[in-house]
Parts: structure tokens; sequence; C-alpha cells
């Protein structure tokens, strides 16, 4: 990994972020970590042995520039002797509790270091995160659903349901979105910017819904709504958050060759997989609510079929689960290469699109 991120370069993975990389006691004592350009986080596994040759190198390191961040730090004194060298610490919520997150704290206390929460799980576990004095934060909370209650819906997320159906229909009737849409004028604002946008390259602005349904097509403007629908509902929280929306549309879009579905359904698929967490609604309530094939609520309600094969193959590269990920690729006769080239192409083209959505 570290020598194709030297030869290929970090930034089609990182795109300006901080990146952390996780290092073996072999890839820190050998020097191989150097091939990586010196604003990278070395991130020390608790499985590393720490000793003197560590201990050593890593001080070499931040001599060069490099940041150093311990992961699942517990107390003891191995750990210990790199604290004054950390610029991370890292602590599992899974596997501490309070009682030791306070005398880690306090064991800290004075530490230039930075306190990051991982896998927070749910919202109390990120308020009490914040609490504690944590700065940063990781885990799936981020990525699902804040339901505050089954019945209680805003009324930009009801709205935005009624148009999700609207465009779900095999044949979808512009007069009905039209009229959808006038509640929604930020929403028909970014539609209309995103069809405007030099990513279509369009001789004369467009004014009206009508007149950009005709120059773009049904399929593309389908994908637009729902885009701009992402965009909104995305606003209020962090751009990774549409970056991961928009990956996650754009790989399986891009997977649709080799496992033979179309690739609009795809797309489509690949962001209503995600409209739960953006909508606030629970995934079975949305399901029951749109005019989708049965095949596709059964994949958006997690049963496996051949609509979210390609999620599958995914969700596993992303967990690095990569038995699942090989077995899944053979499958379809592609290999683990090629679905790395269009993971880091989803990401590229992710990455570019909600950066020139937050523009607009």
């Amino acid at each position: 990994m570290i020598s194709d991120c030297a030869l290929y370069g970090f930034d089609d993975l990182t795109r300006g972020a901080t990146a952390f990389v996780n290092c073996t006691h072999e890839s820190l004592v050998g020097g191989l970590v150097t091939l990586l350009p010196n604003s990278t986080v070395l991130e020390i596994l608790e499985t590393v042995v720490i000793d003197d040759e560590v201990v050593e190198a890593c001080a070499r390191y931040k001599e060069l520039g490099y940041k150093i961040a311990l992961d699942d730090f517990r107390m003891n004194p191995a750990t210990e002797r790199l604290v004054s060298l950390a610029d991370y610490i890292k602590v599992d919520f899974r596997l501490s509790d309070s009682t030791e997150r306070q005398t880690i704290l306090s064991f800290l206390k004075g530490s230039q270091a930075t306190l990051l929460a991982e896998k927070i799980e749910t919202e109390g576990e990120f308020q009490t995160a914040l609490d504690e004095g944590f700065e940063l934060f990781q885990g799936y909370f981020f990525c699902r659903p804040l339901v505050f209650s089954k019945k209680r819906s805003s009324t930009s997320g009801a709205g935005y349901l009624s148009l999700l159906s609207a465009i779900a229909q095999e044949h979808f009737d512009l007069i009905q979105i039209t009229s959808l849409l006038k509640s929604e004028v930020a929403l028909c604002y970014q539609l209309l910017r995103l069809v405007n946008s030099a990513a279509f390259g369009l001789n004369h602005e467009v004014h009206s819904l009508h007149d950009a349904l005709v120059l773009v097509g049904e399929e593309q403007f389908r994908k637009l709504m729902i885009n701009a629908i992402a965009t909104e509902t995305c606003k209020s929280r962090p751009k990774e958050l549409l970056v991961h929306v928009l990956q996650r549309a754009r790989f399986l879009e891009l997977m649709s060759p080799l496992t033979g579905e179309l690739p609009a359904e795809q797309y489509l698929f690949g962001l209503l997989s995600l409209m739960d967490v953006m909508l606030d609604t629970p995934m079975i309530d949305l399901v029951s609510a749109l005019p989708l094939p049965q095949e596709l609520k059964a994949a958006l309600s997690g049963n496996p079929n051949r609509v979210n094969y390609a999620l599958g193959i995914l969700e596993a590269y992303e967990a690095g689960a990569w038995d699942a990920c090989e077995t899944k690729s053979l499958a379809i006769r592609t290999t683990e290469s090629e679905i790395t080239q269009l993971y880091r192409e989803s990401l590229w083209w992710a990455e570019n699109a909600a950066n020139n959505h937050a523009e607009l």
C-alpha cells in the first residue's frame, strides 16, 4: 500500500485532508514509512510491541516532520513511553468505560496531543465524548440516521420524501414535480444551478424545470433531482457525508457493466441506500413510502440480491474485509485491482462533485 501511494501519490485519496496510516513494527523500524509525505500521521497500532527501536524510530520521524498517533490507547508502561511524542491519542469507546477514560484523561492532562474518540456508535456516546474533552470523533454514528420520533419529521423531510416518490415513478410527472418544488425554493434553486453548471456545457441559461428536462433528458434529470436533495439534506452535516453518499452512488454506477445492472438504477440505489441518514428517517419508512420495484425495496431493506451486490463489494472494501471482497469480486470475474481503480475514480469524482455543490 505504501509503495502504491508513493507511485501514484496521496492526492487522489486524501484531497488535502490529513492521512492516518497504520504502521507495523517492521515498517517503523525499517524506515519504510519515509516513502510517505511527511504530512502523514503515522498511526502506531495497539498490536505493535513498543521497544527501544520503535521509540527511537518515532523520535526520528518527529524530527523529519511526521506526526504520531497512538491507536486504541490504554494505560501501560509500554504505551506511556510514546505519549510525549504523540500528536494524536485515540481512545476506543468499545474497549473502555468512563472510569478507564477518566484515568487516561487525567494521565494525559498537560499533554499537547489531540484526543480522538473512536468507535462512536450512538448520539449518547458522541455527547459523552464531547463532555469528557475529546476533540475529534470517529464512528458509524455519523453515517446513521438520528430519529427523534417515528411520527415526527421535518417539513422539508416530508417534502423531499414526496419528491423522491415522484421521481421514483417509471415515467414521472413534471407537472407534479414542479408543484412539489414550489414549496422547496432552496431545492429548486439548487437544481437549476446544477443544470446551469459548467459540467453540462449548455450554450444558454436554463430558467425552468421543463427546459431542464428537455435539455438533459429524463434519466439525467432524475439524477440531478436526487443529487440536489442529497446536497440540501447534507448542508447541516460534515461535508464527508455528502462525499460518502455521492461516492457510493458513483461507484455502483461504474460497477454496473460488471454486475449487469442498469447504470442509472444503480446510481439511484446508491443514493437511496443512505437516504435514511440524510432524512433522519428509518429505512423501513422510506421503503414503504416510495413506489419502487420489489427487488429494489428488498435491497434497501438489507436483503442480499443482485441490486445490492456491488454495494456488498464496496462495504467489504471500505471495511478492509479483503477475503469477502475477493470472493465477491471473483464471482463477477473482476479483480481487486479493478475494484481499487473504480474506488479511486469514484472518490475523486465525489470530492469534486461535493466541492462544486458547495459552491452553488
